[in-house]
């Protein structure tokens, strides 16, 4: 077999066109600078450029059968390192849009969540309201739906206003224990509902 070294760059491209893996190697050590160098000035970064490089020469090795002997191999190297570098970057692209997408379906499973708990408390609130007797339970709906102050409801309900504020204490109270009774992870929520 004749001495690699000695091959003339067209005799050994067409080798490594042949599938000559020692002609490959050779090829290697040849070029593997050159391609580095191509590599590092897309990348601006060793350890990346270094990566390309051998992502480079797998690809190369795969499409031996494309290399024209006759032709600029150099211009073929470089159309191919920024080729592989190109595939890269989108690949890491397509990455970051399913990572974006994942975030995204996440904040929306996230929203729901939120509507749905918000829904359920609310549903447990009208339920501990049911509970209450009827003068506590009016003057509930009067303090939290209608917005009076304690001073209006005890002048519209012919009460005192300590009478009033007793009274929504003693709501309060019993909507909390309903609360942990019911549903215990929710009692965040209610605190938010009860003093809207």
């Amino acid at each position: 077999m004749e001495k690699l070294e000695s091959f003339n760059p067209i005799k050994l491209l067409n080798n490594v066109k042949n599938g000559d893996s020692a002609a490959f190697n050779e090829l290697y050590y040849q070029y593997r600078q050159k391609i580095y160098g191509y590599a590092h000035h897309f990348t601006r970064c060793k350890e990346e450029a270094e990566e390309l490089t051998q992502d480079t020469f797998v690809r190369l090795w795969e499409n031996r059968a494309k290399i024209n002997p006759e032709r600029n191999f150099d211009a073929f190297l470089y159309t191919l390192v920024r080729n592989n570098f190109l595939m890269v970057l989108r690949k890491k692209a397509r990455e970051k849009a399913y990572s974006n997408e994942n975030l995204c379906q996440q904040e929306s499973f996230n929203a729901i969540e939120d509507e749905l708990n918000a829904k359920e408390s609310k549903r447990i609130a009208q339920n501990a309201i049911e509970t209450l007797s009827p003068q506590v339970k009016k003057i509930y709906l009067m303090s939290r739906d209608d917005h009076h102050t304690h001073e209006e409801i005890s002048q519209l309900m012919g009460i005192s206003k300590n009478t009033v504020n007793n009274h929504l204490k003693k709501s309060l109270s019993i909507m909390r224990k309903y609360f942990k009774t019911y549903s215990p992870e929710t009692i965040l929520s209610l605190i938010a509902f009860i003093y809207c």
